[in-house]
């Protein structure tokens, strides 16, 4: 039944002794004979992504951890009277110990004093309106009978009370050198 459709069919195979030796002319005159479809084909998008996808499995690491045993990671020679020594047996002093680090390196360290001075009363009112809106209008929704009403209103006292303080905020011009100073400090 598959007669007809055998495209092959001229193509008989002779099962002889120089069997390879025919395969290698084979291929190379199938080469020969194709040499254009060949070349499109390596220049194709899918053969540049398969040698660039090959290129990648040949960096790939070749020993995985799981292949090593504990020793490489640990020394297992060390004699058996000998405690071996690990990450835990750190004999620095501890980050809990800042008195004695403190004492042993220098008394150079002067810890931040910072004073936060006189608040103006309208910063400070607008602050409460702010922090008192945000509460409120969380607070309302457990209130369903006055939802909408507690709700606007909260949340008109958190709007005043951060166009207040956006519109006070006057920059950070004091702390700043020059035009490029952004006002990070180290």
């Amino acid at each position: 039944m598959t007669d007809l459709n055998n495209s092959n069919a001229g193509e008989r195979r002779d099962d002889s002794s120089n069997h390879d030796a025919d395969l290698d002319g084979a291929w190379a005159a199938f080469a020969q004979a194709h040499a254009d479809d060949l070349k499109d084909v390596e220049r194709s998008r899918s053969a540049k992504r398969f040698e660039k996808h090959a290129q990648r499995k040949e960096k790939e690491a070749l020993l995985s951890v799981r292949d090593l045993d504990n020793g490489v990671f640990v020394d297992d020679l060390a004699p058996m009277s000998r405690r071996a020594r690990g990450p835990r047996d750190n004999t620095n002093s501890s980050w809990l110990d800042t008195d004695a680090v403190m004492d042993r390196y220098g008394d150079d360290f002067v810890p931040p004093n910072p004073s936060i001075g006189p608040v103006k009363a309208s910063k400070l009112v607008f602050w409460i309106l702010l922090v008192a809106g945000i509460a409120g209008v969380i607070a309302s929704v457990f209130v369903p009978a006055l939802a909408a009403v507690l709700g606007t209103v909260f949340g008109v006292c958190a709007l005043v009370g951060a166009v207040g303080l956006i519109v006070q905020h006057k920059g950070h011009t004091d702390t700043r050198n020059g035009y490029t100073d952004d006002g990070a400090r180290v």
